[in-house]
């Protein structure tokens, strides 16, 4: 892998370079998503796997029309190029947004876990300990997701690098995805700068984070009850009724949308309804608050 990013760097970092006002929107998301790579090595690698996938569905698809299928080569050449442009354009696509993916999942956990980890926050900070200890100690903990990351990055700061807590935390600020944790960061640096109350700011930050966390909820058991009636309403009444309708039909004969009522009825029964409760299902998941 290393001898594949020193020969991407070395094809293609000075086309990065060339291209970081078009790609600064990529340099930002590879800061947040806290992948580890430089934005010159990432863009160079981006550009050299969409031009080996290039080559290689250019290859397979000529062959294939040219050899197999017995096009000829002009033919085979231009099929060849148009899959290849194409594999290479997804394969680019992937790879550019693969950090904004992962910049979203680590605000989603930061956002989902901070409520608790500023409560842990605020008994720490009861004892009178320094907000370098408080991270320290917040770092221990992998049950906060990517909260504890960013404390862990911290408190590399202070004792790798040697900066102070308030460096620190202003560069924590600055590279964290999640504008919650950004806030309540600067609202803390705010604190130290002027000498004020720690223990107190701690203790309000963690009253409001909880008392929002609950409010979003509450909205959201809200909102599952109404799905829950939709549910019960068009996934579970309607299917029975039109069941029966159907089977009081299949009595008589006849067709349904130019099918035989026992064939609509099976391919009903077999297959839309699981299809759609399984749809509801994923819907359900992907649109429940996590906390990871």
């Amino acid at each position: 892998m290393e001898i594949y990013k020193k020969t991407s760097t070395k094809i293609f970092g000075g086309t990065a370079e060339s291209l970081k006002d078009e790609l600064e929107g990529l340099k930002d998301s590879l800061q947040k998503s806290d992948i580890g790579i430089l934005y010159r090595t990432y863009v160079s690698l981006m550009l050299m796997t969409s031009m080996l996938v290039f080559i290689a569905a250019f290859g397979f698809s000529f062959g294939t029309a040219f050899f197999v299928l017995g096009e000829t080569v002009l033919y085979s050449v231009i099929g060849g190029f148009g899959v290849g442009m194409l594999s290479a354009s997804v394969t680019f696509v992937l790879v550019y947004y693969y950090p904004v993916s992962k910049a979203s999942s680590r605000q989603k956990s930061i956002k989902n876990n901070l409520p608790f980890a500023i409560n842990h926050m605020s008994a720490i900070a009861s004892s009178k300990v320094p907000p370098y200890v408080i991270f320290k100690l917040l770092a221990e903990f992998d049950e906060y997701g990517q909260v504890s990351r960013e404390a862990q990055k911290i408190v590399r700061d202070v004792e790798v690098f040697g900066h102070d807590i308030i460096t620190a935390l202003k560069q924590a600020a600055e590279r964290t995805p999640s504008t919650e944790f950004q806030e309540f960061l600067s609202g803390l640096i705010s604190v130290e700068e002027t000498g004020g109350n720690v223990v107190e700011f701690l203790d309000v930050q963690a009253d409001q984070a909880m008392f929002d966390y609950k409010q979003k909820r509450k909205r959201y058991l809200d909102t599952l009850s109404t799905y829950a009636d939709f549910y019960t309403a068009v996934l579970i009444a309607a299917p029975l009724f039109l069941v029966a309708v159907l089977t009081i039909m299949s009595m008589v004969g006849g067709e349904v949308f130019g099918m035989d009522i026992r064939d609509a009825m099976t391919l009903g029964i077999y297959g839309a309804i699981p299809l759609m409760n399984t749809a509801f299902i994923a819907f359900i998941h992907f649109t429940q608050p996590e906390v990871t």
